[in-house]
C-alpha cells in the first residue's frame, strides 16, 4: 500500500504559523492606518490565542487550527471597528499592578504615572503615614497604586459611577491591597465624606475635556469610554473648579492637593490655586512631552 504523499491525499492541509498569522494581521492593521500595526497584532494574536506575546514569539514556528484561526478574526474585528485594545485584552498594566480595563471606567493612561511619579516624590519628603483621598477613582489604578507602592497607608476613593466602583473593587481585590474604601459620591463630591474627615493627601485625575472637545474625540475614546470620566462642561474646568474650592479645609496642614489636567489648563487651574489662601507653594508641572499636565498646592503650616 503507497502511503500518502505530504500534502497529497489523506492529509489534512496545515494551517498558517503563528508568525504567518501575526504577519496577516499586521497588513492588515496597516492598511486601516492604526500606528504600531506590528505591536498590535502581536497583541491582539495574543490575546486571541490566549497566550502572552513572550510565548508568541518564542512559538511563532506552530500551525494555528480553524478554530484559533477564527478567534484571531474575531478580535481582529473588533479592533477595526474602534473597540480600545485594552478592552479587547481585558488588563491594562498601570505602574506595578495589572487592572481590569473595560468600558466601566476610562483606561488609564501613562500621563497619570507621571502624576504620581510627582506624588512619589513628595512623599519622600514626608514621615509618618498617609491618608488619601483619590476623587474620581475610576478603574482603581491611582488608589491601587498609591497603597501598593507604600505611598500612602490608607485611601477613600471616590467616584459618581456605581460601574466604576465595581470595576475598583474588582481591582482592589486582584491586586490584593488593603485600607481602601470605596464610596459613591454626588456631584459637589465633598458631602461624601463625614465632617471631621482630613487627609495628608487629595489627589485627582478628573474629567477635564470640554463638552466642545468630546465630540471631536477619536471615535475609539468617545465611542467606548464612559463620558462622565471626561466631560466636564463648556470649559472642562467644572470638577476642578469643585475639587479645589473644597480641599484645602479637607487638608492636613502640610498636606497636599495633586491633580492631572488638561494640556491648554495650566493658566486656569493655577489661578484657581492661588485663590486659595490656605494653598502654598502652587505648580504646574509638565509631561514628558513638555505640555502642562499636572498642578499641585501643599496647605501651609499655621505655625
Amino acid at each position: 500500500m503507497t502511503e500518502p504523499r505530504p500534502g497529497g491525499a489523506g492529509r489534512r492541509p496545515a494551517g498558517p504559523t503563528r508568525r504567518e498569522i501575526v504577519e496577516g494581521v499586521r497588513r492588515e492593521l496597516e492598511l486601516a492606518g492604526l500606528e504600531a500595526p506590528r505591536l498590535e497584532a502581536e497583541r491582539l494574536v495574543a490575546a486571541a490565542l490566549g497566550l502572552s506575546r513572550g510565548e508568541l514569539g518564542v512559538s511563532g514556528g506552530e500551525r494555528v487550527d480553524p478554530a484559533g484561526a477564527a478567534s484571531v478574526a474575531r478580535t481582529v474585528s473588533r479592533r477595526l471597528e474602534g473597540q480600545p485594545l485594552q478592552h479587547i485584552e481585558g488588563t491594562v498594566d498601570f505602574r506595578r499592578v495589572r487592572l481590569v480595563s473595560d468600558g466601566r471606567a476610562l483606561i488609564p493612561r501613562p500621563e497619570t504615572e507621571q502624576l504620581l511619579d510627582l506624588v512619589a516624590a513628595w512623599r519622600r519628603d514626608r514621615s509618618g503615614p498617609v491618608e488619601a483621598l483619590d476623587i474620581g477613582v475610576g478603574s482603581g489604578a491611582i488608589a491601587i497604586a498609591l497603597l501598593d507602592e507604600g505611598i500612602a497607608d490608607r485611601v477613600i476613593g471616590l467616584d459618581v459611577s456605581e460601574d466604576a466602583l465595581e470595576l475598583a473593587r474588582e481591582n482592589a481585590r486582584r491586586a490584593n491591597v488593603e485600607n481602601l474604601e470605596l464610596r459613591a459620591c454626588p456631584p459637589d463630591i465633598w458631602s461624601a465624606l463625614v465632617p471631621e474627615e482630613r487627609f495628608d493627601l487629595i489627589i485627582s485625575n478628573p474629567p477635564y475635556v470640554t463638552s466642545s472637545e468630546w465630540t471631536d474625540l477619536d471615535p475609539e475614546v468617545r465611542d467606548h469610554e464612559p463620558r462622565v470620566a471626561l466631560d466636564a462642561g463648556e470649559d472642562g474646568l467644572e470638577v476642578i473648579r469643585t475639587v479645589v474650592a473644597g480641599a484645602p479645609p479637607r487638608l492636613r496642614e502640610g498636606g497636599a492637593l495633586f491633580l492631572e489636567i488638561g494640556m491648554s489648563q495650566g493658566s486656569a487651574v493655577l489661578r484657581l490655586l492661588k485663590a486659595e489662601a490656605l494653598l502654598s507653594d502652587v505648580r504646574i508641572g509638565t509631561d514628558l512631552a513638555g505640555r502642562p499636565r499636572f498642578a499641585s498646592a501643599r496647605k501651609a503650616d499655621s505655625r
